[in-house]
């Protein structure tokens, strides 16, 4: 009778202990599916850290939903960031900002030249998304930042060797005045750095919508060509009464060792969007082999969108030869060629924008939007606010660390979109003439 009572007691502990055993593998596995994974030999987590105020927010449930049920709910109670006090030694930075797990080596470094101004917070947690250190980081600060965020984006620089912030800075016009001159600014300090070989010009609300993987992947794709939004320019963006050939804004550095054809070329004027991808040689080419002071001076007066030209010129200016470049045919038939770098919903145009929301006529993309820009092939959005919806960006950013940390495969991105660009296709003909090459003036993405 005592032998019996005594199995059966060890049969109830066996019987407990499995139980817990069940329940706790259980949990991990639902912590892993639904957070990250798990790693023993370190004994640590590795999952997204979102905020106290969108940890309400199932982001894989917005991702997946089509019908816009659940994101209608959220958005009804937007989350917007709550002022805070961060630490700013390097040591917390740090812990905030650095991969959770090693990441692989990766063919080429990306530089990514923003102008700021305010939101130190997203720009931190966008510099964490991005992060990989053959990546470089310049942050070109306008003038008229207040002085707590100077000394935090100053303490990226600091704490990071692969974060550059410029000396000179520029008071940035909401026209867009002295834009490209700090980006420019942020291509010299670049230069000091040989990990990177394609730089993205970005603003302040612009966020990443690919992964530091795909956005290498997509550059490579595109073989030096450089992508850039152009289109005819309007007959109030530049003045028509000064010259703008090469020799009257004394363009080359050195004109002794320029083609006679390049010097007597001038510029074909084409305006697109501030955002831009360009190659390190096209980078190379605007700060060591041209001189651009004054192109600057003609081109920043004050009228709007002042920003959006000197790129685009320098982009299909065939006499120039840029590294990287289109050609003006396109424009002179008054088309308008895409770009993959950037996208924006715009108010007049009808664009997508579930949100509703706008500023400036550009729509501020919220949790309603997700599920679209999320297989969108371009590689940032502009703009989302954390004024507006800071759910939205944590869960953009949520999805970028999954697929780079954790090997989440939610879209198939065609690369041949990227390696039949006309841009490609067309730097591809210029460096190696090929027969049966036609010019595509119809890019639409």
């Amino acid at each position: 009778m005592f032998s019996s009572s005594n199995l059966l007691r060890k049969l109830i502990i066996v019987a407990i202990a499995l139980c817990i055993g069940i329940v706790w593998m259980s949990s991990v596995y639902d912590l892993r599916s639904r957070h990250g994974k798990w790693l023993f030999g370190e004994e640590r987590q590795v999952y997204f850290q979102r905020k106290n105020e969108t940890a309400h927010i199932d982001c894989r449930r917005l991702l997946l939903d089509e019908k816009g049920d659940y994101a209608m709910r959220i958005a009804a109670s937007r989350s917007r960031t709550l002022p805070r006090d961060l630490s700013m030694s390097c040591e917390h930075v740090r812990a905030r900002v650095l991969p959770p797990d090693q990441l692989r080596r990766i063919d080429f470094g990306v530089a990514y030249a923003r102008i700021v101004y305010e939101s130190y917070e997203f720009l931190e947690d966008e510099l964490r998304s991005s992060y990989h250190p053959q990546n470089v980081f310049c942050y070109a600060i306008d003038y008229k930042a207040q002085k707590e965020f100077v000394g935090r984006v100053e303490t990226l620089a600091k704490c990071f060797p692969n974060v550059i912030v410029p000396e000179k800075r520029w008071g940035i016009g909401r026209n867009g005045i002295n834009g490209t001159l700090a980006h420019h600014e942020c291509m010299k300090a670049l230069m000091t750095h040989e990990s990177w070989g394609y730089v993205i010009l970005m603003q302040n609300y612009d966020i990443m919508i690919k992964t530091v993987y795909e956005t290498v992947s997509i550059f490579q794709a595109l073989g030096g060509a450089n992508d850039v939004h152009v289109l005819p320019c309007e007959a109030d963006r530049y003045n028509h009464s000064l010259k703008w050939d090469v020799r009257s804004l004394k363009l080359y550095r050195n004109e002794q060792q320029v083609a006679l054809a390049h010097l007597n070329a001038s510029l074909t004027i084409a305006r697109g969007a501030v955002q831009a991808s360009l190659s390190r040689a096209a980078a190379d080419w605007m700060v060591n082999t041209v001189d651009l002071t004054k192109t600057f001076e003609q081109l920043d007066f004050n009228i709007m969108g002042v920003d959006e030209v000197l790129i685009p010129t320098l982009q299909v200016s065939d006499g120039l030869d840029m590294p990287g470049r289109f050609t003006a045919r396109c424009v002179k038939e008054g088309r308008k060629m895409d770009f993959i770098t950037r996208v924006a919903s715009w108010q007049y145009a009808k664009d997508e924008c579930h949100s509703k929301q706008y500023r400036h006529g550009v729509c501020i993309y919220g949790v309603e939007d997700l599920v679209w820009l999320a297989k969108s092939p371009k590689l940032m959005a502009n703009k989302m606010m954390p004024s507006f919806d800071y759910g939205a960006i944590d869960c953009m950013h949520e999805l970028m660390f999954n697929r780079t940390y954790l090997g989440q495969e939610d879209h198939k991105w065609n690369m041949t979109l990227y390696e039949n660009l006309p841009g490609v296709l067309y730097n591809k003909h210029r460096q190696n003439p090929y027969q049966g090459f036609k010019l595509d003036c119809n890019l639409v993405i």
